[in-house]
């Protein structure tokens, strides 16, 4: 019987996220073009985000890692955003499977960090968050990772991180500006980082601050072991750009890792 369900769980989900997305009327304002050739036209960084790569696992795994950040990241940049577009991180980059071109890398999984394939693309995805979070973006869809695993050499600061699992998490943006927006993404293995950033066709008409909070420390279950967190984020943003009053919150979320076992 668990082995049955476990064969039908994963199409089941997929059927039913996509079913959900769909409800929503997302997928009929999804981006999918890459716009490489246009990139003059896109002069105006409205935010950009460095995050750096994890040097952890065997030799492989750190191979894997970075062979699936570029396989994800040939797929999102130069990606367009014009006014009122969306995007989906799973539509975009697909699911992670070894026909997709992904290869085994780390995951987490129940609060364990495992090897899955297509493990390391959340760096990607918190990568990309806080790129769209600072550029004011609507945040349709966001989840945290379920532990904390690398405690304090952690590669994102707590409550601005994002996990994706194809049919079941996914990093959902839409563009809410009048002006048509570009999206860049490098991954830099000689530096140890991954960047992206966002780039408009005229300035950014706002301002944006982002604000995250630990407000309660969950004790780790093994002397040894590492702590959970309960953390909210929030967004102001300023319709004066040059001015440092006017702020108000738009985007406001609760962050919960669990406590768990050193990774």
């Amino acid at each position: 019987m668990d082995s049955n369900w476990e064969r039908w769980k994963r199409p089941i989900r997929n059927q039913l996220k996509s079913g959900q997305a769909w409800l929503r009327g997302y997928p009929f304002y999804y981006t999918r073009q890459l716009n490489p050739e246009a990139v003059d036209r896109y002069t105006h960084c409205w935010s950009e985000s460095v995050t750096p790569i994890p040097d952890r696992g065997s030799a492989e795994i750190r191979q894997n890692r970075l062979w699936n950040l570029k396989q994800a990241a040939s797929r999102i940049h130069y990606l367009r955003l014009d006014p009122g577009q969306i995007f989906s991180f799973c539509d975009r980059v697909g699911e992670p499977t070894l026909a997709n071109g992904f290869r085994e890398g780390p995951v987490f999984v129940r609060g364990q960090v495992e090897t899955g394939v297509g493990g390391g693309l959340c760096l990607i995805a918190t990568n990309t968050f806080r790129t769209f979070l600072l550029a004011g973006c609507s945040i349709l869809e966001r989840h945290c990772h379920s532990i904390d695993a690398y405690g304090e050499s952690r590669f994102y600061e707590l409550g601005q991180d994002a996990a994706v699992a194809y049919g079941y998490k996914d990093l959902i943006v839409r563009n809410p500006s009048p002006v048509p927006l570009q999206l860049r993404f490098e991954v830099l293995p000689e530096a140890g980082t991954v960047r992206s950033s966002l780039w408009g066709q005229s300035l950014c008409a706002w301002q944006v601050k982002v604000e995250s909070r630990v407000l309660q420390k969950i004790p780790a279950p093994v002397p040894d072991g590492i702590p959970g967190w309960v953390v909210k984020t929030v967004r102001y943003i300023s319709d004066r750009p040059k001015q440092s009053t006017n702020w108000a919150s738009d985007y406001v979320t609760t962050s919960i890792y669990k406590p768990c076992l050193p990774s």
